[in-house]
């Protein structure tokens, strides 16, 4: 009869996951990993069988946490008129970047470090970018100023607010300054 599980799944991949974050893929060590997950080498090892299979398990998981409840709010009509959801995500993100250690973006984080020679990594960052471009286009699609632009100008509005999302992310990391996000963002889309 085999032994039960002496963990939580959740939680050792939301170890895992915050443990890449904060150091990336290459800098975490498996003690490092172990003691993020809370588990011994031979559970690690039976669970998940090695560091990039628990990567691949944080990158979803970001995914899911993150990206998805992102691109959600986007497209939720409670969160007020569109250009309001876009301003709101933007100063969201930014205002929980500052609390969580200047961490940016963890699929930013794959996308520079792994994505460029692993294949499933970069597929993941091509979906959840994916996403966030489509909502932000959904989004975008009843802004009044944007539906007398186009479908196809919509289309790369939509592109440049994913660039500029996950590229302010990325520069988070360095900038000491938050940016005010409103008259930005009004600006661009007025245009």
């Amino acid at each position: 009869m085999a032994r039960p599980r002496e963990f939580e799944m959740e939680e050792a991949i939301e170890g895992a996951m915050q443990i890449f974050w904060r150091l990336g893929y290459g800098a975490t060590s498996l003690p490092d990993l172990l003691d993020a997950m809370g588990l011994t080498r031979g559970s690690f090892y039976k669970a998940f069988g090695d560091k990039r299979a628990v990567y691949l398990l944080a990158l979803e998981r970001y995914e899911n946490q993150y990206i998805s409840k992102g691109a959600a709010s986007l497209k939720d009509q409670g969160n007020g008129a569109p250009l309001e959801r876009i301003i709101g995500l933007f100063e969201r993100s930014f205002a929980a970047e500052k609390i969580q250690e200047k961490k940016g973006c963890l699929m930013c984080n794959a996308a520079i470090e792994l994505a460029p020679s692993d294949a499933i990594v970069a597929s993941l960052v091509r979906s959840m970018t994916e996403k966030m471009q489509t909502a932000f286009k959904e989004a975008l699609a009843s802004i009044p100023e944007q539906i007398n632009k186009g479908k196809a100008d919509v289309t790369l509005t939509a592109i440049a607010l994913t660039n500029l999302y996950f590229g302010a992310y990325t520069l988070s990391k360095s900038e000491e300054k938050s940016q005010d996000w409103r008259p930005v963002l009004t600006g661009l889309l007025s245009h």
